[in-house]
């Protein structure tokens, strides 16, 4: 025994050096992984996990963390951030875990699993049933009001789901370029080819991809068929995605109206003039953003962002536009100018939503009257009468 003693003893001074090398790794693994994560994981720094998860699905907050590096799939899961194929690949994970685990940990990871599908379908219903005022109504229509007589028109950049019904013409045939309609007989014919007048009920939406999603091109389309004398029209609140989420039929393809005739009636009243701009009586809003804001805006201008009027994809609630448009006289025209408009358009339309007398009007036009002889103007500083 006392041959083996020595021996022993070197074996446990061995498992015990081992033993504090393995506690020694994890503990250095756990704290390369809280790094990651971006925090201490110490209960004593007041780190709430739950807190955490759920500043994990606050887009705003992650894409405001710097270097941030949230696991993806835990934001594919929880908030269906991403295609579905996330989701099979995590619970095909989490399924291989609870094998392994016992029946408590099992029926504890099957029930934080349905919380977490569950939680985007929920979240897309609070935000289709977003509240709106009568006022707001008469310009954003909910997915429920369409009725059978309107035309609804789908002016989305290469669009392949449509609302069951809808016309299809993509914005960008209304542009000689962009920024620059074309004259308003041509748009026009353009409308009435596709089956519309000026006297139709017409619901207009679509999403600007290269813009990364939003309203504004169907605002714009909107402000574009206000200034050719179109009353009866109004923007879905909504996109054809929210259709289908609401139950609502969709097609592949769009629909074919025979040919109407469309009489423009044109109304200047939409649109911002250089002189208006010039002459200090209307309140000026950049809503580029506030990197273009200051490399260049015009002088007195308020940098207001476009994205401070949306909620993801939507026009935000009225009292978060109230608290945005806090800084303006209610009783002093405003102007919304982006680089061509067409991002203006979501500010602007929010402005008329909210009771403001808003015009549109574009950066690239207010650089181009810098110099008298590149004005497209008759001499009094108003349009041509042919342009919108």
């Amino acid at each position: 025994m006392s041959k083996l003693r020595p021996i022993l003893i070197t074996m446990g001074v061995l498992c015990g050096t081992l033993l504090a090398a393995l506690v020694l790794i994890e503990s250095a693994s756990a704290g390369a992984e809280c790094a990651s994560l971006g925090g201490a994981c110490d209960d004593s720094s007041g780190w709430d996990p739950m807190a955490k998860l759920n500043e994990i699905g606050n887009v705003t907050a992650t894409q405001q963390s710097a270097g941030a590096n949230w696991p993806k799939k835990s934001r594919e899961i929880r908030w269906g951030m991403n295609s579905s194929q996330g989701v099979e690949d995590e619970i095909g994970e989490e399924n291989e875990s609870a094998v392994a685990s016992d029946s408590v940990q099992q029926a504890e990871a099957e029930e934080a699993r349905d919380v977490q599908i569950a939680a985007p379908l929920k979240l897309k219903e609070l935000q289709i049933n977003m509240s709106r005022s009568l006022k707001a109504r008469e310009m954003l229509l909910p997915l429920d009001g369409v009725d059978d007589a309107d035309i609804l028109l789908d002016v989305s950049e290469n669009s392949s789901l449509h609302i069951e019904g809808s016309i299809y013409i993509p914005y960008m045939e209304f542009f000689l370029q962009p920024g620059i309609l074309k004259p308003a007989d041509e748009v026009a014919s353009i409308l009435g080819e596709a089956g519309i007048s000026r006297e139709d009920s017409v619901v207009i939406y679509g999403e600007c991809l290269p813009c990364g999603g939003g309203p504004s091109v169907a605002t714009y389309v909107y402000w574009m068929m206000k200034s050719l004398g179109h009353e009866n029209a109004i923007v879905l609140d909504g996109t054809a995605e929210d259709w289908a989420t609401a139950g609502g039929a969709t097609s592949g393809s769009a629909a074919v109206l025979p040919r109407k005739e469309y009489i423009p009636l044109v109304n200047s009243n939409y649109t911002a003039t250089f002189d208006l701009v010039k002459s200090g009586q209307a309140q000026i809003i950049d809503a580029r953003t506030p990197p273009e804001f200051a490399m260049g805006t015009i002088a007195g201008s308020i940098s207001m962002p476009y994205e401070s009027v949306l909620n993801e994809s939507r026009i935000t609630g009225e009292d978060r536009l109230d608290m945005v448009f806090m800084v303006l006289n209610k009783d002093q025209p405003v102007v919304v100018f982006t680089n061509t408009g067409m991002k203006g358009s979501v500010v602007w339309f929010a402005l008329e939503m909210m009771g403001y007398d808003a015009r549109l009007y574009s950066y690239q036009d207010w650089m181009a009257n810098q110099l008298p002889d590149l004005r497209e103007v008759d001499g009094s500083g108003r349009l041509n009468e042919t342009a919108i």
